[in-house]
């Protein structure tokens, strides 16, 4: 175990991008004592101009945080206040996901999802975005989860659809116990819709009443996990999990956007199922090992800036 170390959280105060921030940082404390440091950009000088503050200048508006080890920030808003707070400390960056194209080479690493199919000596690949689901040494025996989400920049809704699926999987794996959570995109009809159709074989858990980890503490031990295919980090945070994962469709507004390269790679890999008519049992789907790529990435940003 190396040395304690300050790890500064850049945040833009989005929960998803924090979510995969925090997740390196936990898998960062396998390495060492972490102490983190979350900084809002409201906070912040985030104009381009201030990159060419002096250092001095720079170094009063942040004084009093305690010198970071490590800066670590998610989003694309974060990435100017990255790179003013690197000015001023000289810790390194490490940026997750993709930066804009010939924007790389200002950080330390960029960690970046595979389907962005980004190359260059900083990058770091990944099977899909960090997060902190860590899968529990035990499952829970017939457990079940069901993830549902909503329309989004990539996918459209089709309530009765998803409704449809969900009788299916009911009917095919009865002993299973169920739970199904929403998204803040799941429209509120459609949630409703669900609970009047299957509020008694289906116990729900809409997502304003999850306490915070919730959802990732469910992930570490379920069994089995069907997911709709518009929520793309509840597929990876299943996958991490360790669970069975299948997915159900929902109607995609483009076939070629890069999250969906990686879900096609996912289904190719048979690391997921997707759901069909007559194919909604996931007892019998291959295994895999729980994805580990926030501990994968941890190892090798320890090994390099944590070494003593």
């Amino acid at each position: 175990m190396q040395s304690a170390k300050t790890v500064w959280l850049i945040s833009d105060e989005k929960k998803g991008h924090e979510n995969q921030s925090l997740g390196l940082v936990q898998a960062l404390g396998q390495h060492a004592s972490i102490t983190p440091v979350r900084l809002s950009i409201k906070n912040i000088p985030a104009r381009w101009h201030d990159l060419i503050w002096t250092s001095t200048r720079l170094r009063q508006a942040l004084k009093s945080y305690p010198q970071p080890d490590l800066i670590i920030g998610a989003g694309s808003r974060t990435h100017v206040p990255m790179l003013a707070c690197k000015r001023a400390t000289k810790a390194p960056t490490i940026v997750l996901m993709a930066p804009a194209h010939g924007f790389s080479h200002y950080f330390d690493r960029c960690i970046v999802p595979q389907h962005d199919q980004r190359r260059g000596s900083r990058i770091i690949p990944t099977l899909g975005a960090l997060n902190t689901v860590v899968s529990a040494a035990q499952r829970r025996p017939d457990s079940g989860l069901i993830l549902i989400g909503g329309p989004s920049k990539h996918h459209g809704w089709d309530a009765i659809a998803l409704q449809q699926q969900i009788e299916h999987i009911l009917i095919a794996d009865p002993k299973t116990r169920w739970m199904l959570t929403n998204s803040r995109r799941t429209p509120e009809a459609s949630i409703q819709a669900i609970e009047a159709a299957f509020g008694s074989q289906v116990k729900i858990q809409r997502v304003n009443d999850c306490a915070p980890g919730w959802l990732a503490q469910q992930l570490s031990s379920v069994e089995k996990c069907w997911v709709t295919e518009d929520s793309v980090s509840m597929i990876y945070e299943a996958l991490s999990g360790g669970a069975r994962v299948g997915i159900l469709p929902v109607p995609r507004k483009r076939s070629k956007a890069r999250i969906l390269r990686g879900l096609e790679a996912l289904i190719t890999s048979q690391r997921v199922h997707i759901f069909k008519n007559g194919q909604a049992q996931l007892n019998t789907h291959n295994t895999h090992p729980p994805l580990a790529e926030a501990q994968r990435v941890a190892a090798l940003i320890a090994c390099h800036y944590f070494s003593e």
